[in-house]
């Protein structure tokens, strides 16, 4: 008789059953928040209010690279921006302009990803993650990637 249950798989107790069905219930939650999270972040993320550097080389002669400055309007994937210490307004692509990472207790605006739109105060860098810790106003300290959040100006 052992050597015909040999071949057979044990049958799995309550308790494995419970801890399977609730593996993969964390699973499929875990599959589901990731895809929330990738599904947020989209192409445009210039917003209005907010510090950006620019990134071109060549604009105004030059003149404008790793300058700061606000952005006062968008128009699809352009930015109006008044630089900050020229008083100039400039539109330009938002492929030529960077998120600006404000120092620790600053003003925040997420501009992309699941946060898109919170206000929240930076609380320090996640240099591992590529992130900062950011105090939300409706969703408590979350880590924030440094390309989605910006300096409110």
């Amino acid at each position: 008789a052992a050597a015909s249950s040999a071949g057979q798989k044990r049958k799995l107790t309550a308790v494995e059953q419970i801890m399977l069905a609730e593996k993969a219930k964390k699973e499929q939650k875990e599959k589901e928040e990731t895809q929330r999270a990738a599904d947020a972040v989209r192409p445009e993320w210039i917003t209005k209010g907010i510090v950006v550097k620019i990134v071109h080389e060549t604009l105004g002669g030059g003149k404008y690279y790793k300058k700061k400055g606000v952005i006062q309007g968008v128009q699809g994937f352009s930015a109006e921006v008044k630089m900050q210490d020229m008083g100039h307004v400039i539109r330009i692509d938002q492929d030529y302009l960077e998120t600006v990472i404000p120092a620790v207790n600053s003003a925040v605006l997420v501009v992309n990803g699941q946060y898109r739109g919170q206000v929240g105060v930076l609380l320090g860098l996640v240099e591992e993650e590529f992130g900062a810790r950011i105090q939300l106003e409706k969703s408590g300290i979350k880590v924030v990637p440094y390309e989605h959040f910006s300096k409110l100006s």
